[in-house]
């Protein structure tokens, strides 16, 4: 029935690439999780890249959003909760906590932080990020904060 509306059945294969060999997303998650300085976070990503999250733009300046992160949260921690994918992009679950010292945290401890989210990397044949996307709610984060600043200072004893 297809053949005769123009399809012509090719050979198994004929037009497919040579398989690429899958990338190891649990030793990918694991290096992910082992980053806690600038070089670290750099080196996850490859020079052609892309970057988005809830508040941040597409940019490739990776650095600007790792020193723009340390400066709100400089204690930030993600553990990735699950991880799937295939051969050159994966989908992660996971939970950052940190201690906010931004703007209305001057002259105060911070306020501790925790949130979930899922991102979306893309990569190139050797493992290097070449798009990532976050996906969050920013309104958990926003309502803790809110609620850790209002709170009264505790008194000693």
């Amino acid at each position: 029935m297809l053949a005769g509306q123009g399809w012509r059945p090719t050979r198994l294969g004929r037009h497919r690439r040579q398989r690429e060999a899958a990338v190891d997303w649990q030793a990918w998650a694991r290096r992910f999780e082992a980053v806690d300085d600038l070089d670290s976070w750099v080196a996850l990503f490859a020079a052609e890249r892309a970057f988005r999250d809830p508040v941040t733009p597409w940019t490739s300046d990776i650095q600007g959003v790792a020193e723009l992160t340390r400066s709100i949260f400089p204690d930030w921690t993600q553990r990735v909760d699950t991880i799937r994918g295939d051969d050159r992009w994966a989908v992660f679950e996971w939970t950052g906590r940190g201690t906010y010292k931004g703007p209305g945290a001057e002259g105060t401890p911070g306020v501790a932080v925790r949130m979930e989210g899922a991102t979306i990397v893309e990569v190139d044949a050797s493992g290097k990020v070449t798009r990532w996307r976050d996906y969050l709610d920013t309104n958990e984060s926003i309502q803790q904060i809110q609620a850790g600043l209002a709170a009264p200072p505790p008194t000693s004893t």
